[in-house]
C-alpha cells in the first residue's frame, strides 16, 4: 500500500479513526489548544521584535542633530524624573529661530513656562501634570516609543532658562539608537527574547509534544498494524495527518482570531504597564502571516515525526525498557554541569544566553532521566508487592517496568513547571532586592525628607522663594558629598538648625548622631546603615549648591510631616533651576536605582505566570489521557477482584511516588543550575521552597484525580472480544 492516489481516502480514514480512538476526544481538544498556544507564542515573539524595531525607529527620529552656533535653530537638554518608582525622560527645549523644527509629536511650540506631556503621563496623576508648569496638549504617538511611555517636553520660563547647560541643535533624527526613551528603563531586547523563549516558548513546545502523544499506545498499535499490512511510510504519514488536521486547523484559526485585535487597536498588556502599538503590530504582518501558516504545518510535521517508525521484517513485539537505547540520558549531566561551568567561562555579554539556553535544555532532559530512574525501580517494586501481597504495588511496579516514556510524559509538566517557576522567582528576586530596600526606606522615612538635585546656581533669594512656595515651617538644607563618598555635609544657618530641633553645629561641623527631628534622625540611621555618615555644619546653603560639585538640597518640614513630591518638584522648577530631580533623600545614596529592575521584575512575572498556566494545562491534558488508559487497563482487575480500592493504591505507587520524586529532583537541579545567578541564598531557598510545596500539592492532586478518573472509567468496563 502506498500513498500515491490514496491521499484523500487515507485522510478520511485517519479522521474517522481519531473519532473512535482511545482518548480521541481529549487528543482533539489537546491538539486544538496546543496549536493555538503555539501560534500565539510564535506571534508574541514576532510582535516583540517588531515593537523593539518600531520603538528604536521612533526614538531615533526624536534624537537631536547636534550643531554648531552657525546653523543652530533650537536648544535642547534631556533630564530624568521619577513618578511612582518609574523613571522617565523630560526634555527641555527652547527655539532660537522662527523656523526652528518641532520635535516629533508636537504640533506647536509651547509658550514659556509650559509643558507638553505624553498621554500616559497625563493620566498618571494630577500632581505630575503641574510639576513643569501648565500642561498644554499631548505628545502625538509618532513622537513616543509606545503609547504607554512617560515623556515630557518643557519650555522653561525666562527666569530659569539655562542656555549654557543646553545643547545647540539644528534638527532631529539620527540613524542609531539613542540613549533616551522608555527602552532605557525597560527590559532589553536580548534579555526579553531569552526570557520569553525560556518561560513561554518552552511550555508551548512541550504542550505540542504532549498533545501529539495523547493516546499514543492505541495509535502506535494501529500504526504497527498498518505497517504489517504493507502500508508505506508515506501512507502512514497521510493517515496520521488525517487524524490531526482538523484540530490543528481549528487551533490555528482560534489563534488567528485571538491575535486579530492587536492589529486593529493599541493593546495594553497586564502587569507590565506596557501598551503594544498597533502600527508596530501591523508592521509585523508578513512575519505573522508566515507564522500563522508555518506553525500549524510544523505541528502536523511533529505529529508525524513522533509516530514510531517500522522497518520491514522488524518485530512489533514490545521491548523492555533496558533493551532500548537510552543514549539521550547521557546528555543530561553534560548539560547540567556544562551550564554552570559555561556561565563562568563565557564572555560577560553571553552569560545570560548561556544560562538561559543551558537551563532550558537541562530542564527539558530531566523528565527523561526521572522516567528512567523510576522505570528501573519498577521490578523491585513489583517483587516487594508480590512478597507482601499488595496488589496495587505489584501492578504499579509492573506498569512502571514496561518503560520510562509514560512516566516521563506524566512528570514532564510538573518538572518543567517547577523549573520555570523557580527560575522565574529567583530571577525576579535579583530585581526586587533593590526595590524592597527602597520600599523599606519609603515605609520608614516616607516623604518627610526629600532631596532636590541638579546643577543648581541658586542665590539666597532663590532658596527663600523656594521655601515660601512650600509653605511655612519647611526648610532647605544643602548637602555636599565628599570625594570619598563616605561623608555627607548638611549645611544650613543656625536658625534652621534650631527650628529642626538640632543644636547649632558651628562652621567646622559635627557628626549627626542625635537630633530631635524625627525625619532627620531616621535619615541619619538609614545612611549610617549603608556606610555614609552625615555631618552638620553652619553655612550658606545657596553658596554650597553654587560652588560644590554634586551638591543638592535636603527638604524637610519643621514638624516632620510628609511632603508632597509633586509640590516640591513644581516649586524647585519654578524657583531653583530649569531642570531639577526630586527623590526620597535616602534614595540618593546607595539605595537608589533604575526603574529597569522594576520593569524587568514585572515582565518576568508576566512570563512566569503565562508559562506556568500553559504547563498546568499540559499537565491536565497529559494526566487525563494517562488516567483513562489506566482505568481501561485496570478495569478487569477491579471486576475480577471486586476491589475498587486497587485504583487508589495503584495511583499512589504509579502516580504519587514518581511525582514526588520528580518534584524533589526538579528542586535540586534548579538549585544547582541557578547557582551562577547573583541571588541571595535566602531568596533562592524561599523561592524553591514555595515552588516545591506547590509541586507536592500538584502531585497529590494528580494522584487523587488519576484514581478517580481511572475508577470511573474502570467501573463501566465490560468484557469485549478484543
Amino acid at each position: 500500500m502506498n500513498s500515491g492516489g490514496m491521499r484523500r481516502p487515507l485522510l478520511r480514514m485517519g479522521w474517522a479513526a481519531s473519532q473512535t480512538a482511545e482518548a480521541g476526544r481529549i487528543r482533539f481538544y489537546a491538539l486544538l489548544a496546543a496549536t493555538a498556544v503555539a501560534v500565539l507564542a510564535a506571534a508574541g515573539f514576532l510582535l516583540a521584535a517588531s515593537s523593539f524595531d518600531g520603538r528604536t525607529e521612533r526614538s531615533s527620529a526624536r534624537w537631536p542633530q547636534v550643531s554648531d552656533s552657525v546653523d543652530a535653530k533650537l536648544l535642547w537638554k534631556p533630564t530624568t524624573a521619577t513618578f511612582a518608582q518609574r523613571q522617565y525622560d523630560v526634555v527641555y527645549i527652547e527655539p532660537l529661530t522662527a523656523d526652528a523644527p518641532l520635535p516629533p509629536g508636537l504640533s506647536r511650540w509651547p509658550e514659556r513656562g509650559e509643558a507638553v506631556l505624553s498621554p500616559a503621563l497625563q493620566r498618571a496623576g494630577s500632581g505630575v501634570r503641574e510639576e513643569y508648569g501648565p500642561a498644554v496638549g499631548s505628545i502625538a504617538e509618532n513622537g513616543l516609543e509606545s503609547p504607554s511611555e512617560f515623556f515630557a517636553y518643557v519650555r522653561p520660563s525666562v527666569d530659569r532658562l539655562d542656555t549654557k547647560g543646553m545643547t545647540k541643535v539644528s534638527g532631529f533624527g539620527v540613524p542609531w539608537s539613542p540613549p533616551l526613551g522608555e527602552h532605557l528603563y525597560n527590559f532589553g531586547a536580548s534579555e526579553f527574547r531569552w526570557a520569553y523563549l525560556a518561560m513561554v516558548g518552552l511550555p508551548a513546545g512541550l504542550f505540542v509534544v504532549i498533545a501529539a502523544r495523547v493516546g499514543a499506545a492505541g495509535r502506535d498499535r494501529r500504526t504497527a498494524v498498518l505497517a504489517a499490512l504493507g502500508a508505506s511510510t508515506g501512507a502512514r504519514a497521510w493517515f496520521t495527518v488525517g487524524e490531526a488536521f482538523v484540530p490543528v486547523a481549528c487551533g490555528a484559526l482560534l489563534g488567528t482570531l485571538a491575535l486579530a485585535p492587536v492589529l486593529v487597536a493599541d493593546t495594553p498588556l497586564p502587569v507590565v504597564e506596557f501598551v503594544l502599538y498597533a502600527p508596530d503590530a501591523r508592521a509585523a504582518l508578513p512575519e505573522l502571516t508566515g507564522a500563522l501558516l508555518g506553525v500549524p504545518l510544523a505541528v502536523l510535521a511533529l505529529v508525524v515525526l513522533l509516530q514510531p517508525s517500522y522497518r520491514p521484517g522488524r518485530s512489533t513485539r514490545p521491548t523492555a525498557a533496558k533493551q532500548r537505547r537510552e543514549w539521550m540520558l547521557w546528555l543530561f549531566p553534560i548539560s547540567l554541569f556544562g551550564t554552570v561551568r559555561g556561565v563562568d567561562l563565557a564572555p560577560y555579554d553571553l552569560r545570560l544566553p548561556v544560562l538561559a539556553g543551558g537551563s532550558v535544555i537541562t530542564i527539558a532532559l530531566l523528565p527523561r532521566v526521572i522516567g528512567a530512574v523510576v522505570a528501573a525501580t519498577g521490578p523491585a517494586m513489583a517483587r516487594v508487592g508480590a512478597a507482601r501481597g499488595q496488589v496495587g504495588m505489584l501492578i504499579a511496579g509492573r506498569r512502571l517496568a514496561v518503560g520510562s516514556r509514560p512516566v516521563s510524559r506524566l512528570v514532564a509538566a510538573v518538572v518543567i513547571a517547577i523549573g520555570l517557576a523557580a527560575q522565574g522567582q529567583i530571577a525576579i528576586s535579583l530585581f526586587t532586592e533593590m526595590s524592597d530596600r527602597v520600599h523599606a526606606v519609603e515605609r520608614q522615612l516616607g516623604t518627610s525628607v526629600l532631596s532636590v538635585s541638579t546643577r543648581l546656581s541658586t542665590t539666597n533669594a532663590d532658596v527663600e522663594a523656594f521655601e515660601r512656595a512650600l509653605g511655612p515651617g519647611t526648610h532647605a538644607v544643602a548637602v555636599a558629598v565628599s570625594a570619598e563618598g563616605g561623608r555627607w555635609d548638611l549645611v544650613a544657618d543656625c536658625r534652621v538648625w534650631h527650628e529642626l530641633d538640632t543644636r547649632c553645629p558651628g562652621a567646622k561641623g559635627i557628626e549627626l548622631r542625635r537630633t530631635g527631628h524625627v525625619g532627620l534622625a531616621q535619615a541619619v540611621e538609614l545612611e549610617r546603615s549603608v556606610g555614609v555618615s552625615l555631618y552638620a555644619r553652619t553655612g550658606d546653603a545657596a553658596e554650597i549648591t553654587r560652588e560644590t560639585e554634586n551638591a543638592s538640597l535636603m527638604v524637610l518640614a519643621r514638624d516632620g510631616r510628609q511632603l508632597s513630591m509633586s509640590r516640591v518638584h513644581r516649586a524647585a522648577n519654578a524657583h531653583l533651576a530649569m531642570a531639577t530631580n526630586v527623590k526620597v533623600f535616602a534614595m540618593t545614596g546607595t539605595l537608589g536605582g533604575s526603574g529597569e529592575g522594576i520593569a524587568a521584575q514585572r515582565w518576568l512575572e508576566l512570563f512566569s505566570v503565562t508559562g506556568v498556566l500553559v504547563i498546568v494545562l499540559v499537565a491536565g491534558v497529559g494526566s487525563v489521557a494517562q488516567f483513562i488508559r489506566a482505568g481501561r487497563e485496570l478495569g478487569p482487575v477491579s471486576v475480577l477482584s471486586g476491589n475498587g480500592r486497587v485504583f487508589y493504591t495503584v495511583s499512589v505507587w504509579s502516580l504519587l511516588v514518581p511525582a514526588v520524586f520528580a518534584v524533589g529532583m526538579a528542586v535540586l537541579v534548579t538549585w544547582y543550575v541557578t547557582t551562577p545567578l547573583q541571588a541571595d541564598s535566602g531568596s533562592r531557598l524561599s523561592a524553591l521552597s514555595g515552588v516545591g510545596a506547590a509541586g507536592l500539592l500538584c502531585a497529590a492532586l494528580i494522584a487523587w484525580w488519576g484514581a478517580r478518573t481511572a475508577s470511573s472509567v474502570g467501573s463501566v468496563w465490560r468484557p469485549r472480544n478484543d
